[in-house]
Parts: C-alpha cells; sequence; structure tokens
C-alpha cells in the first residue's frame, strides 16, 4: 500500500487529479446503483399506489356527496310504488272496494239493488275481479256513479253498461242501469299472490 501511495505521489498534479476524479465517480456511481435507484424504484411504486387509492377514494367520495340525492330518488320511488300498489293493489280487498262502490252509490242518491264479484282470473303480473252491479236511479245520478268510480284511487274500468227499464216517479225519470265494474290486483309473473316487483 506504500508502495501505491509512493507511485501516485511522483504523479503529476493532472494526473493525480484524474485519479481523485476517477475514485469520486466511481464511488457516486457505485452510491447511485447500489442505493438510490433502489429508494428511487420504491418511491416510484408507493406515488402509483398513492394515485391509485387517490382514484379510489374520488370515486368513493363522490359516491358519499351523491348518497343523499340517491336516497330522495329512493324515497320517492319508494312513494310511486305505494301509490301504485293503492291503483293496482297486491291483495284482494274485495270487500274494502265493495264499501266503497256503496258509499259512492248513496253519495250519488243511487240504490244498489244488485252487486256480485266473479271469478278472480290471472292475467300475467295481474289479475282481473270483475264484479256484475245493477244500480237504479236517474240519468244525472248513474253519470255522477260512473265518475265517482272514476275518481276511485284503485283502478275500476265499467264495461257492458245497459240502461234501460225507465219508470216516472214524480218528477224525475228513474233508470235501472246494469253493468260490470271491473278490477285488478298486481301478481307476479309466475302467478304468485303478494309477491313485490
Amino acid at each position: 500500500m506504500e508502495q501505491l501511495i509512493e507511485r501516485v505521489n511522483k504523479l503529476s498534479t493532472p494526473i493525480k487529479a484524474g485519479i481523485i476524479f476517477g475514485i469520486i465517480a466511481l464511488l457516486t456511481a457505485g452510491t447511485y446503483f447500489l442505493l438510490i435507484s433502489d429508494v428511487e424504484d420504491r418511491i416510484t411504486g408507493i406515488r402509483g399506489d398513492q394515485a391509485a387509492k387517490d382514484q379510489v377514494l374520488a370515486q368513493k367520495q363522490e359516491i358519499a356527496d351523491n348518497l343523499n340525492e340517491r336516497r330522495k330518488e329512493m324515497d320517492a320511488l319508494e312513494q310511486k310504488f305505494q301509490e301504485a300498489l293503492t291503483q293496482l293493489p297486491e291483495k284482494k280487498d274485495i270487500e274494502e272496494l265493495l264499501s266503497q262502490l256503496n258509499d259512492v252509490g248513496k253519495k250519488s242518491g243511487l240504490e244498489i239493488s244488485r252487486v256480485i264479484p266473479g271469478a278472480e282470473a290471472t292475467e300475467g303480473f295481474y289479475s282481473r275481479i270483475p264484479i256484475s252491479m245493477a244500480v237504479s236511479g236517474n240519468y244525472h245520478e248513474v253519470a255522477m256513479f260512473l265518475q265517482e268510480i272514476a275518481n276511485l284511487r284503485r283502478i275500476v274500468n265499467v264495461s257492458d253498461l245497459k240502461l234501460g227499464a225507465p219508470v216516472p216517479k214524480g218528477d224525475k225519470v228513474t233508470l235501472t242501469s246494469e253493468f260490470m265494474a271491473t278490477t285488478f290486483r298486481f301478481t307476479d309473473a309466475g302467478g304468485k299472490k303478494g309477491a313485490k316487483p
């Protein structure tokens, strides 16, 4: 080692500077390749993971920001569903409908002489429930009765309307009106009762 140092001392100053510069360059390159490049690779990997996590966070933040809006939409849809169930209920509820028809008939001034519920017929996602009815009253009262039926929350269709047998009673003419009132209820596609859509 001493001999190496003596040889280097005998060299000229520019060569000594070159050797020192070379040693420094080798140490710098070694440090870079052994330590710094490995750290840079890890930093790059961490930055990539951070970017992916930031993207996931942004997506979840957007969902969280829209959560109240989605809840309002769900509440509105639930309200519409409940309204639809009023028009097309899941249960037969004929007794309730007959009570409503009786109330509407009395309110219109009619005399209800016949109410005969028919057999339920399933057709896809709904069932038909026919009700044969006969009422007596003047033309205006019958028209008011049919208008009130149209205003019921539950769907009721009137068909096969027959007006006849006019009988004069005092200052008005009473008609006998026969018709088929058909109501509906929701069933699932398989015909199971009480299933929700």
